[in-house]
């Protein structure tokens, strides 16, 4: 009997035998890049495995999961070091290679468990062209978007994004080793260009009435947007059940439909009202 369904920790025959009812292939992608004083470069990538891990878990083995993808397109943090970045050629190559692989062996459904927000800047053209190819079906779940709704209600600072309480507290739940405690100050130092451009907004890079491509050094002094110090492990908690429940629910959805393209994690919301997320 099939207890485990990450396919990096089972035998071929293993994968076999769980391919017999897992129809659903999960791949955990994040990033390696700098997240200020208190948080480790790999949480975006740690943050995505343990969900998709607690994912698969949850699915009732309709669910087969990858290694994760641990680099991903983050030019926008490379003047902090640590950070790593791929072209988005590269990383397409490597995403439909994964696919192409689960494919083979009969998968047509799939999660791109998502860790990083700058991944979003390509990935919807991708999968678009993706499923035009091969008409398979992807849904891309990142969990702020999947918990939007408990994302504004734990948030208490007016600017949030990267390394701020959200993320920290999510990351002490999940992954408490990336979180370097000790270095847990208060809100991030902004530059004065930041007020302006960041104002009510978690995403560094888009300029009002257009798009702007950024570094994140030219708003915040040490890589982080948000104050980290407000942090809350039972939010975190919160933020975690919500996304894991609803991303059983999509796959569970998945599993049960004819492949149908391509969709985005606000379009996965939205196929089960009783998901409880908002827009």
């Amino acid at each position: 009997m099939i207890n485990d369904y990450r396919l990096h920790h089972m035998t071929w025959p293993q994968v076999r035998e769980a391919l017999t009812t897992a129809t659903v292939g999960v791949i955990p992608f994040g990033a390696t890049e700098q997240h200020g004083p208190a948080l480790k470069a790999g949480i975006d990538y740690r943050i995505a495995e343990r969900l998709a891990e607690e994912v698969v878990a949850a699915a009732d083995g309709t669910a087969l999961m990858t290694p994760p993808i641990p680099v991903g397109f983050s030019p926008h943090h490379m003047d902090f070091p640590g950070t790593l970045t791929a072209r988005v050629s590269t990383l397409c190559s490597l995403l439909e290679d994964y696919l192409s692989s689960l494919a083979r062996h009969g998968l047509e459904r799939f999660v791109i468990m998502n860790g990083h927000g700058g991944n979003l800047a390509f990935l919807p053209a991708f999968l678009t062209e993706y499923k035009q190819r091969t008409g398979h079906t992807v849904a891309v779940v990142h969990w702020s978007m999947m918990g939007r709704d408990v994302v504004v209600d734990i948030a208490q600072s007016e600017m949030y994004g990267h390394a701020c309480e959200v993320e920290t507290s999510l990351a002490l739940h999940l992954v408490p080793d990336v979180v370097v405690t000790e270095e847990l100050g208060g809100p991030a130092p902004l530059l004065p260009s930041a007020h302006e451009l960041l104002r009510g907004q978690a995403i560094p890079d888009r300029a009002v009435g257009g798009f702007t491509p950024r570094s994140l050094a030219e708003f915040s002094t040490n890589g982080a947007l948000g104050d980290p110090a407000k942090h809350d492990v039972e939010k975190g908690r919160k933020l975690f059940e919500a996304v894991r429940d609803r991303t059983v629910t999509l796959i569970r959805h998945l599993a049960e439909a004819p492949t149908a393209g391509a969709i985005s994690a606000e379009r996965a919301a939205a196929i089960s009202t009783d998901w409880g997320t908002r827009g």
